[in-house]
């Protein structure tokens, strides 16, 4: 059974951007595009996206801020930021908030986007590792307290027992 391909969001008012990106990157990743933050966001409610690329400089909205609010309402996803600009103080802000798992600096070289990607998706998978893990933990705590429950009402019932006269 073949693995499914992660799906990557590239979010550039670009196109060429997100074409070149696409190119690189569809053997790999499920690639797709979007020319604004509004756009990408529909994608997001759309499709289960699992690493969002995000340009930094867009008309409306930076990158950072499209990442804080696709964290707050899809904090599975990976979120990466790229800019072609010295906009390290907004970059800087973001990542130590843990919006973004990465930057990348415009232009890139294919090799360093393509393995930057495969981090995000190692990542991501590590992430849906964990939660599923966290599931399963959660059910299992589930399960014991019912069963101590269940003890309990047993020792009460022996403890009464032993109390009552006659026994």
């Amino acid at each position: 059974m073949a693995k499914t391909k992660h799906c990557l969001l590239i979010v550039d008012d670009e196109p060429n951007v997100c074409d070149s990106v696409h190119d690189l990157l569809r053997r790999e990743y499920r690639v797709l595009k979007a020319h604004s933050a509004e756009e990408g966001y529909r994608l997001m409610q759309e499709e289960e996206v699992h690493i969002v690329m995000s340009d930094q400089r867009m008309p409306q909205i930076t990158g950072v801020e499209l990442l804080t609010r696709l964290k707050s309402r899809y904090p599975q996803a990976v979120r990466m930021l790229f800019t072609g600009f010295a906009d390290l103080e907004s970059v800087i802000a973001a990542i130590n908030q843990g919006h973004v798992f990465q930057f990348i600096r415009k232009p890139w070289q294919p090799e360093e986007l393509l393995e930057a990607v495969r981090q995000a998706a190692a990542e991501y998978d590590k992430l849906e590792q964990a939660a599923s893990e966290r599931e399963t933990l959660l059910g299992e705590i589930e399960s014991l307290k019912g069963r101590v429950t269940c003890l309990e009402s047993m020792v009460e019932r022996l403890t009464d027992r032993s109390a009552s006269p006659g026994a």
